[in-house]
């Protein structure tokens, strides 16, 4: 069946009845009336010569043919609304809501924003933090980035940084190290919650009676960090988000040896629906600076 014999407008109609499996719903939804719904519907079946829905006393079904041309029209329309959006729709302009974690704002979004506001000096950006998914609030967030396993089935989450953690420490007590004192007579800054941390480090890399050392247990990375910075003990980070942040200033590995963590940070997006013009610029901006 050639496009040009398909009106536009039927399509929609199309996939909002196939959606919400009523009539009357899309119609609401389209600001149309029953009638107009079900007329569009009619001619689209036509012309595909195919019946697209089951009509039932007082339900509809979409039938084996309209369950697959279903999922072609809603992807086809997500796709040009999508071009629409990056061609029509300013990017360059507009506020961004975007749920984060607050290790990931602090340390690795922080120090590249003002690349972003080069680029895009029409965006504002509406940062709510938090630590774990739990601890979102309620938002109109189009995007979140979130730490965590990676596991979440409604969702498409892609992995932004890598699962690889390496013990950091102030410079002072790197020199220590260096210089004979042992790692397990310093403070061992652990991050609850986490699924891998310095009992697994101690596991593959011994230092000794692991039992021995004491520990300092914080809530999130940032907290960890700092207190890595003051010289508080010694904790483990991604590498990346050091590096570029003010941490690589102050904090550096004492030891080479990693160990990788089932957990890292990743870029969800909340809705199944096009992101605005706003939202796809960032989605793009922070997938281009992770490389």
């Amino acid at each position: 069946m050639p496009l040009q014999n398909l009106h536009l407008n039927w399509l929609r109609t199309f996939e909002a009845v196939g959606r919400h499996l009523s009539f009357s719903k899309a119609a609401q939804e389209l600001s149309m009336s029953q009638s107009a719904v079900s007329q569009q519907i009619k001619l689209l079946e036509h012309k595909l010569g195919r019946s697209l829905f089951e009509r039932q006393t007082r339900a509809i079904q979409l039938t084996v043919a309209g369950r697959a041309y279903h999922g072609v029209v809603r992807e086809g329309l997500q796709h040009m609304e999508q071009g629409i959006n990056s061609i029509f729709d300013s990017a360059a302009q507009g506020t961004l809501e975007l749920s984060i974690n607050n290790t990931f704002a602090q340390f690795w979004l922080a120090p590249r924003l003002e690349r972003f506001h080069g680029l895009y000096p029409g965006i504002s950006l509406r940062l709510f933090g938090m630590n774990w998914e739990a601890d979102a609030p309620p938002s109109s967030a189009e995007l979140e980035i979130r730490y965590g396993s990676g596991n979440w089935p409604s969702f498409h989450a892609r992995r932004l940084l890598s699962r690889e953690l390496r013990p950091y420490c102030s410079v002072t007590l790197a020199d220590r190290l260096r210089g004979g004192a042992g790692l397990l007579g310093l403070p061992l800054i652990d991050v609850l919650g986490t699924p891998n941390g310095w009992n697994d480090w101690l596991a593959r890399h011994p230092q000794g009676e692991a039992g021995s050392a004491p520990r300092l247990l914080v809530d999130s990375y940032a907290i960890a960090a700092g207190m890595a910075v003051e010289g508080a003990g010694v904790c483990l980070l991604n590498d990346e988000l050091v590096k570029g942040s003010r941490l690589q200033e102050w904090l550096v590995p004492p030891f080479r040896e990693s160990i990788e963590c089932l957990a890292s940070y990743y870029l969800i997006k909340l809705h199944d629906k096009p992101l605005s013009g706003a939202a796809q610029a960032f989605h793009d901006w922070l997938l281009k600076e992770i490389g």
